[in-house]
């Protein structure tokens, strides 16, 4: 009787595991270094001697100093400045500055404040021959698609698919990554240039990621084992003391016929038990988005796959 109950608590316990433990949502955030936005070119013929001279060419010139040193709050302050003192005639530089913004915003993952530029500039109005216009479509896709505003994403990439077929290729391979998608990594990275690099990283991957499933089970089956499975060995040992304890200690008071003591222990132990099951479960997960952040940001770095890898213009 009492090996039918047990064999239930541990069908139920393995089983009624968070079902999403076995998925994940890595942080793929990428950064790049400050040289690599500094030796593109700027996509704006240079400032002549008179607007050199004039307020808002001096405030302009300033922001973009900042800019360079990547100090994006003050560069936006005087990029609006500039705004403010820029006659109205100057249309395209009036769209210049706008983009400088726009861009300034986006460089500093301010995505929210990025759209929100956007939209309340002239920049909606820009057709394609806007000279930074493809870096203009790609830095929205991608601020639409982190803030979750996924129809106005879609919207911008088919702009990007019309124009721009081969940059559209690539991001919907760098959404795969950043989603952790593997049936779409591999998909949409069949017959392109990446496809025998994303085979044997994802093989690689394959062969070092750890099994939700197994890592509850064999936690169920030897409390500690699961998480020595994935590597956790303090927390292996942790768990088995834990347990054996618990389950000594309710055996010993039954045995000198402390009921109560011995129900409380036990649901202690119930509760230590089937929570190290789950726990064991979770950090098989962990494990692999570390390991899935760690290789795949590394190969959307070297492969430019992340959106901001993408732009050719800078300030």
């Amino acid at each position: 009787m009492l090996k039918k109950i047990f064999s239930a608590l541990l069908i139920f316990g393995v089983s009624g595991c968070q079902k999403y433990c076995d998925e994940f949502t890595p942080n793929m955030e990428y950064v790049p270094y400050p040289y690599v936005t500094q030796c593109r070119p700027s996509a704006f013929l240079p400032l002549n001697s008179e607007e050199c001279h004039s307020d808002w060419g001096k405030e302009l010139r300033i922001a973009y100093i900042f800019a360079g040193e990547q100090d994006y709050y003050r560069a936006i302050t005087g990029f609006k400045r500039a705004l403010v003192l820029l006659p109205p005639k100057e249309v395209n530089r009036r769209s210049q500055i706008e983009f400088a913004i726009f861009q300034s915003y986006y460089l500093a993952t301010k995505y929210q404040d990025a759209t929100e530029a956007f939209e309340a500039s002239g920049l909606q109005n820009v057709s394609k021959d806007f000279a930074p216009f493809k870096d203009l479509l790609i830095m929205l896709y991608d601020c639409y698609h982190k803030i979750g505003r996924d129809t106005k994403a879609a919207e911008i990439f088919n702009i990007i698919q019309c124009e721009y077929p081969t940059e559209a290729s690539r991001l919907i391979l760098s959404t795969a990554f950043l989603k952790a998608d593997f049936v779409g990594i591999q998909q949409n990275s069949k017959d392109t240039a990446y496809d025998a690099d994303v085979t044997d990283l994802l093989c690689e991957y394959s062969a070092v990621a750890k099994s939700p499933e197994k890592a509850r089970l064999y936690q169920a089956v030897l409390p500690g084992a699961g998480y020595y499975y994935v590597g956790q060995k303090n927390a292996a040992l942790s768990s088995l003391m834990l347990n054996t304890l618990f389950i000594w200690a309710a055996c010993h008071f039954f045995k000198k016929g402390n009921i109560a003591a011995g129900i409380l222990t036990t649901s202690l132990e119930t509760g230590w038990y089937f929570g190290g099951i789950n726990g064991a479960g979770l950090a098989a997960r962990e494990y692999n988005e570390r390991t899935y952040e760690v290789n795949g940001r590394e190969f959307m770095r070297n492969h430019s796959l992340f959106p901001i890898l993408m732009l050719e213009t800078s300030f």
